[in-house]
């Protein structure tokens, strides 16, 4: 958990980014734990930490009655995991409406169109379906993809348009975001195993 670190507040108010980095300093690995405990991605953990951080310091002023840092810090974490995890919930029911919508507009069931896919993101050179795969499941933007493949920008962009491109030929048809997120999901399940 978090350590307690005596702090200042009447600093912190008033913006003293020594006493900040103090905070963040004594405060931050305990409170990724604690995020990543509601999460279970370390990455969100991060990111819902920094968060609350980032509106602690915009919104320090808000911060005259507060008598407990760490407590009030440990519930900021808290609420934006719930809230994330709130979110998330939404995500995944808008997706599996317009799979549901997109599925009742064709003769086909949706488990036939998704094995189709899986089928065809077989056929994809690896390089390209990881592209594919880092696109759509991670939701990493082309930049963060050349980074960590080592590759160019305009290799991601070609790599990502040449998989539509050969998905859409070979199935005939448009391919949805949402059957191709589905497709890439349990393809990757199906490799851990």
């Amino acid at each position: 958990m978090m350590q307690a670190v005596p702090i200042d507040m009447g600093r912190l108010i008033d913006g003293d980014e020594k006493i900040f980095k103090c905070l963040f300093d004594s405060s931050y690995v305990g409170m990724v734990q604690q995020a990543v405990y509601y999460t279970n991605d370390p990455d969100v953990a991060e990111d819902v930490v920094q968060e609350v951080f980032v509106r602690l310091w915009e919104k320090r002023e808000e911060l005259r009655g507060i008598e407990n840092i760490q407590g009030y810090l440990s519930f900021s974490v808290k609420n934006r995991c719930l809230n994330h995890l709130e979110h998330q919930q939404v995500v995944d029911k808008y997706r599996q409406h317009c799979l549901m919508s997109e599925m009742s507009e064709t003769d086909e069931s949706p488990e036939v169109l998704i094995e189709e896919v899986s089928r065809l993101l077989e056929k994809l050179p690896e390089k390209r379906r990881r592209v594919l795969e880092m696109s759509v499941l991670d939701s990493k933007s082309y930049a963060e993809i050349a980074g960590e493949l080592g590759i160019s920008l305009n290799t991601v962009k070609d790599h990502i348009k040449k998989a539509y491109s050969f998905l859409r030929e070979e199935a005939r048809k448009s391919i949805s975001y949402s059957v191709l997120f589905i497709a890439l999901y349990r393809q990757k399940e199906k490799n851990k195993e």
